[in-house]
């Protein structure tokens, strides 16, 4: 049946040109993987060459300054090798080196500073090492090995110590050798962090392809060829036999002009870009390692063949863009009908929406009205309560009042005028008295404000004291107070605080009315970063089946008396003061009533 299939010319032409563009793109893709690789291998060794220099070079003229040191001087004048031991355990620690040690003329180390430690260096002979004879020789020395007795490689810095001459025309006179060892590990370590190389690992190799230093723990004392080392290259490894790596160079499969090292790792060889850069100043060879990646190319691939399909098809897309034209204007004709239709809806909700708005808007006005006016009336309720205590109050200075009036008429008639003065003095004070006691109730009764300010909670606490204290006359009541000395400040609508407490020790009256001996017992405190009023009466406690309703609307444990809001509207209040309002029945006695207060700390801010 497919016997009379054929393809169009166009097909293979489209389908050559295809294959010819992949390649064209897989060449240019791995040429640009390899430059950006490049471009931050340059600035990656950049960073990691000036950290090695800096954390090596901080410390070059370290061993000649302590070299030239008067402590030192003394230290060698005046012997012994406790002391001097001890004291090159000081510089190490000051400065910060692995080691510090001395050496005499034969290169025997005569003091170190881990003299205590079972790998010490005293007693030990380098007189081997290159910068042991560079400073018998009268030269600063440097040099890297791996320590022959710590077993650790290091950098090592020395200078001569010179006898302290009497006569300025004798030439200077070698006495010992200062040597410092600088411990390369941190290099290791800090790297990734210090100098930024993620994704990256290096090595850095010596004058003979040695690999010294190298974030993979399996690259170390390896060397990069199979041809044997010196003699002298040798000495810097006694204690260790350096193996070939292994390592191979091959060029790139897309971009010759750029080689790649094969490694060895645990499980199979890897493939790295490798850019190399010198240290000069160790003689050392600095090499930044990557893994090609290959997720660009594959992205570039398959943009190309994005675009070229879309090339493609933007072809037949023309040929069928006349048709499509004609549906279009339909279709767009229908939708604008659709849009006028959608918009018309869409306008006659919102205008729905506005008007609810409104109406919530309206209703959440009057709720925050009505519950004003229902604290208002708690609160003249309150007052109400408490008639009979004030009437009681008022009347004793009234009393009084009368009384020293009649005196002061008959003292005033005999002229004894020393005499009436002393009783319109004593009028004074119960006037004053008076206004006090009223002044109390009126700032109580106005309406709070509304805002909340920063306050003492001692002063609010004591106003509400005040307002009951009448009553609990009255009634016997004692009250124990316990407050801080300085001021728990909180952000709050002080009238209305001062309405819940007064409601909170009324509540408390009423329920204390046949306690045989009535007592409120009040704690104010600090609890972490809250203020915390506790209110406990000695009255008979709260029914526990009633503990979980008292907060409720309209609940109330009075049989005639109350609409059951004065709980569930202070609540509320320190609710919204960002506080919390929990009662609890206290062993052995009595209802405790717990308010708790975010404290306000803030300068400046003025509080009453």
């Amino acid at each position: 049946m497919f016997r009379n299939f054929h393809l169009p010319r166009w097909w293979f032409a489209a389908f050559s040109g295809f294959v010819i563009w992949l390649l064209l793109l897989a060449v240019l893709s791995q040429h640009w993987v390899f430059y950006q690789q490049q471009q931050q291998a340059v600035l990656q060794s950049e960073r990691l060459s000036a950290f090695i220099r800096y954390e090596i070079g901080r410390y070059a003229d370290v061993a000649a300054e302590l070299a030239i040191s008067a402590s030192l001087q003394q230290q060698l004048a005046a012997g012994g090798s406790n002391s001097l031991n001890s004291y090159l355990r000081d510089l190490q620690q000051a400065s910060k080196t692995e080691d510090v040690y001395l050496l005499d003329l034969n290169g025997k180390v005569i003091a170190a500073s881990n003299f205590q430690s079972p790998a010490s260096y005293v007693g030990r002979d380098f007189s081997f090492r290159p910068y042991v004879q560079q400073a018998l020789a009268g030269k600063p020395g440097h040099y890297y090995a791996l320590g022959h007795t710590s077993g650790r490689r290091g950098y090592y810095f020395s200078a001569p110590v010179y006898e302290q001459q009497r006569l300025k025309s004798q030439p200077p006179t070698i006495k010992a050798v200062l040597a410092l060892k600088i411990d390369l590990e941190p290099i290791e370590h800090h790297q990734q962090n210090i100098a930024g190389l993620d994704g990256w690992h290096f090595l850095v190799t010596g004058q003979s392809d040695e690999v010294f230093l190298s974030d993979r723990p399996d690259w170390r004392f390896k060397r990069l060829h199979n041809r044997p080392m010196s003699e002298s290259e040798q000495q810097r490894y006694l204690t260790k036999t350096l193996e070939p790596l292994g390592q191979k160079q091959q060029a790139a499969l897309l971009a010759p002009a750029y080689t790649l090292w094969q490694l060895p790792s645990a499980q199979h060889n890897q493939h790295f870009f490798a850019y190399q850069s010198p240290l000069p100043e160790f003689q050392w060879q600095l090499v930044l390692l990557q893994q090609p990646s290959s997720a660009p190319i594959g992205r570039m691939l398959a943009i190309g063949t994005l675009l070229y399909l879309g090339f493609a098809f933007l072809l037949l897309w023309r040929r069928e863009r006349s048709k499509r034209q004609q549906q279009l204007k339909q279709h767009n004709q229908a939708l604008e009908q659709r849009v006028l239709d959608r918009t018309a809806e869409l306008a006659e909700t919102n205008q729905r929406l506005l008007t609810q708005i409104a109406k919530r808007e309206q209703t959440e006005s009057a709720l925050a009205q009505t519950e004003q006016e229902l604290v208002q009336a708690a609160k003249l309720a309150t007052i109400g309560s408490l008639s009979a205590s004030l009437n009681h109050e008022l009347n004793q200075p009234l009393t009084a009042l009368q009384s020293y009036t009649q005196n002061t008429e008959r003292m005033l008639e005999k002229n004894m005028l020393a005499d009436a003065k002393m009783n319109l003095a004593a009028m004074l004070k119960l006037i004053q008295r008076l206004a006090n006691i009223i002044a109390q109730f009126k700032d109580f009764s106005r309406p709070g404000s509304g805002k909340n300010q920063s306050v003492a909670l001692q002063t609010v606490l004591l106003d509400a004291l005040g307002i009951v204290q009448h009553q609990c006359q009255r009634q016997g009541v004692k009250t124990r107070l316990k407050q801080p000395d300085l001021p728990l400040l909180v952000l709050v609508d002080a009238i209305q605080l001062e309405q819940v407490l007064v409601n909170i020790l009324t509540n408390g009256l009423q329920a204390m009315l046949q306690s045989p001996e009535p007592g409120f017992f009040i704690v104010l405190e600090q609890a972490d970063n809250k203020a915390q009023i506790r209110i406990r009466d000695l009255g008979p406690g709260i029914e526990p089946h009633h503990l979980d309703k008292i907060f409720e609307a309209f609940f109330s444990t009075k049989a005639r008396d109350g609409l059951g809001l004065g709980l569930s509207i202070s609540q509320r209040i320190v609710q919204s003061f960002g506080g919390s309002l929990t009662v609890a029945n206290h062993p052995p006695q009595g209802a405790e009533f717990l308010i708790q207060l975010p404290l306000y700390q803030h300068q400046g801010v003025h509080h009453v």
